[in-house]
C-alpha cells in the first residue's frame, strides 16, 4: 500500500478534496496567502508523523510580502533538525530538495509525543504532536460498483445513458469524536478511464484520487460518480489530529480574505503533526 504521507501531503492534491494525503505533494503553505504575509520569510514545516515508520519531513522558505512574484517556494537545505521523544532523540539527515530523513531504523510509536527542534534565521523553530491510534471499526456495506464505459472523445453525447448513483456508505466507531477523513486511490498501474473525454478536455490524472473533509462524525457517503477509473481501489480512513483540520479548513482564505494560515510551529509555519490509518479494498467493475 502507499505511504500514508502521500494521501495527505500535498496542498494541491488535498485541498481539491480532493490531499489528501497528499495523502500523495502538496506542500501545506497556503501558497496564495503566503505572498500577503508581512514580517520576513519563515521556514514552513510539512511532517507527518506515522506509527511503526521512520521520520520524514520537508522545509521550505515562505513567501515573504513583495519577496517573490513566481510564487516559487525555495527548499531549506542543510538545518540541523532533531526529533525527540524525551528519552531519544533522532538526528535527521538533509536529502536535498528541503527533505530530511531519520536512520530507517527509527520505528515511531503511537501515543508517544515527539517534539521538533532546529534553528533558522537565529530563531529557534520548535513543534510538538502525537501519534493517534489506529481508526476503529472501519466498514462498508458494500465492496464494488459496476460503470459503464462510456466513450466521449469525439465530442458526442453519452449514448448508452448516465450510470445511477450508487451510495457507497463507510462506517467507524468514534467515541471521543476524533478527526478522520477518507481518501480512495485507484491501484492500477494502467487504469481504464470510466469515461473518456475529449482530447481538448483538461482532465488531470490526479482524479485517481480523491478524499473527503475531515469529520467528527463516524460515517462518510462516496457515491459511484465519484470514481473516475476501473479497477481496484483502497479506501483509506484517516485519523488525524485537530490542526489538520484546523489547515485543511483554513484553506478558504484568499487576497480577499487575507490570513495568516494556522500552525502549531513556534516561529514558523506548516504542519507538524501525527496521522493512522485503516484500509479496505474496493473494486469499480465494468458493466
Amino acid at each position: 500500500m502507499k505511504s500514508y504521507i502521500s494521501y495527505i501531503s500535498s496542498k494541491k492534491n488535498l485541498f481539491t478534496f480532493v490531499l489528501s494525503v497528499s495523502l500523495l505533494g502538496f506542500l501545506i503553505s497556503c501558497e496564495e496567502d503566503s505572498n500577503f504575509i508581512q514580517g520576513g520569510a519563515k521556514p514552513i514545516v510539512e511532517a507527518y508523523l506515522v506509527a511503526g515508520k521512520p521520520i520524514s519531513l520537508i522545509v521550505k522558505k515562505e513567501i515573504a510580502y513583495n519577496e517573490d512574484t513566481s510564487n516559487t517556494q525555495t527548499p531549506i537545505n542543510g538545518l540541523d533538525i532533531k526529533v525527540s521523544d524525551g528519552t531519544n532523540s533522532y538526528a535527521l539527515t538533509s536529502v536535498g530538495e528541503g527533505l530530511y530523513k531519520s536512520d530507517t531504523n527509527v520505528k515511531l510509536k503511537v501515543g508517544v509525543t515527539y517534539n521538533l527542534s532546529f534553528v533558522y534565521n537565529g530563531n529557534p523553530v520548535t513543534a510538538s504532536t502525537i501519534i493517534p491510534t489506529k481508526p476503529v471499526g472501519f466498514t462498508t456495506d458494500i465492496t464494488s460498483i459496476a460503470r459503464t464505459k462510456l466513450n466521449l472523445s469525439s465530442g458526442g453525447g453519452f449514448g448508452g445513458g448516465v450510470d445511477e448513483n450508487v451510495n457507497v456508505n463507510l462506517t467507524w466507531s468514534n467515541p471521543t469524536s476524533d478527526y478522520h477523513f477518507v481518501v480512495v486511490d485507484n491501484l492500477e498501474v494502467s487504469p481504464v478511464l470510466i469515461i473518456t473525454l475529449p482530447t481538448t478536455t483538461n482532465f488531470s490524472d490526479l482524479t485517481r484520487r480523491f478524499r473527503s473533509q475531515p469529520v467528527q462524525g463516524t460515517t462518510t457517503i462516496l457515491r459511484s460518480q465519484q470514481f473516475q477509473y476501473f479497477g481496484k481501489h483502497n479506501i483509506v480512513l484517516l485519523k488525524v489530529n485537530p490542526d489538520y483540520a484546523a489547515l485543511y479548513n483554513s484553506t478558504g482564505s484568499t487576497s480577499q480574505n487575507i490570513s495568516t494560515p494556522p500552525s502549531t510551529i513556534t516561529n514558523g509555519l506548516g504542519i507538524f503533526t501525527g496521522v493512522n490509518a485503516d484500509t479496505l479494498a474496493f473494486t469499480v467493475k465494468q458493466k
